[in-house]
């Protein structure tokens, strides 16, 4: 395991030493005469303590500028897979697009060439092959809408939808005067942008 400290612990260190620094401004502040040798030992605190918090400060920094080159890798990557992603989308639409003609092909021969073939060379409804025996019968087809304010509640199927956006800017309005809207839950939350 590396001993390296982490983000989080630098960060707590410069938060320690910049108390341990007020805590000094406040002692020196405090006293109105000292001798030459606790001014001495103050002023050589004080310089410690600065030039701890510089190398802190320069420590978090290296590791920022080491955050902000994984940030562009990852972004990078990020869009290498949605390339990758458009290239597959692009291939199942193309694999699709050829189901389709297949799908169509196939409902001509059924529902267009063999009837008309059975009807034609049939016997009784009945047409055989070498491999096959295609029999015609009779069927209810699909149920087609011709006037869909006719048609009785009963069949009808209603789907209610949320509109969150419309509703944000309601509850950020509400939240913003510290009140609320019922149903919804709306909290400030931390962004960061890069530039």
């Amino acid at each position: 395991m590396s001993n390296k400290p982490t983000t989080r612990d630098l960060i707590g260190t410069l938060i320690d030493l910049q108390i341990d620094k007020d805590n000094l401004d406040l002692q020196m502040s405090s006293v109105s005469e000292c001798t030459k040798e606790q001014s001495d030992a103050w002023d050589n605190e004080e310089k410690r303590l600065n030039s701890s918090i510089a190398t802190i400060k320069k420590e978090i920094a290296n590791k920022t500028s080491a955050i902000d080159h994984f940030i562009v890798e990852m972004n990078r990557n990020k869009d290498l897979i949605n390339a990758e992603i458009q290239s597959y989308q692009d291939e199942v639409k193309r694999l699709r697009g050829r189901k389709s003609s297949i799908q169509r092909t196939e409902d001509y021969f059924n529902k267009e060439l063999l009837p008309m073939i059975i009807s034609t060379v049939g016997n009784d409804g009945v047409f055989k092959t070498d491999t096959t025996r295609y029999k015609m019968y009779e069927t209810w087809g699909p149920l087609e809408i011709t006037d869909e304010d006719a048609i009785n509640d009963n069949y009808k199927r209603y789907k209610v939808e949320v509109d969150k956006k419309r509703a944000r800017q309601d509850a950020i309005k509400a939240a913003e005067d510290g009140m609320g809207i019922a149903g919804f839950k709306l909290e400030k939350v931390k962004r960061i942008r890069r530039s």
